[in-house]
């Protein structure tokens, strides 16, 4: 589930961005990873468009992962899934990408995180 929009809950002193060139069209609020680091595009826009990329977030409301065993526990550690743009419990081939802030069922579909997009660099 693509959120529209960035959904951030803490203000500018606790996120950090890097500012990225896009390579297609991005709606903003897609999670997405660019090499080695997971984040949110904070405006989306076409290809050749700049954009500012969100990769660390105190609090920011991801999309999430939905069906059975995909429940999130609060404190538990998030993992990007390429293939769906969102956030999951399931370690594997994903990306560990931060924490849970909140807790999120496996029928939600978005869930509140500590993004640390660059942990695994």
């Amino acid at each position: 589930m693509a959120i529209t929009g960035i959904k951030l809950r803490c203000g500018a002193e606790h996120w950090s961005s890097m500012i990225i060139t896009h390579v297609g069209t991005v709606v903003a609020g897609v999670m997405a990873k660019i090499v080695d680091t997971v984040g949110v595009y904070w405006s989306g826009g076409d290809s050749g468009d700049q954009d500012a990329f969100v990769y660390q977030a105190a609090k920011i409301l991801v999309p999430k992962v939905v069906g059975s065993g995909k429940a999130i526990t609060q404190g538990a550690k998030v993992y990007f899934v390429a293939a769906s743009a969102a956030v999951s419990p399931t370690a594997g081939a994903n990306t560990l990408c931060g924490r849970a802030i909140e807790a999120a069922g496996a029928s939600d579909t978005t869930v509140l995180i500590d993004l640390s997009g660059n942990v695994a660099a």
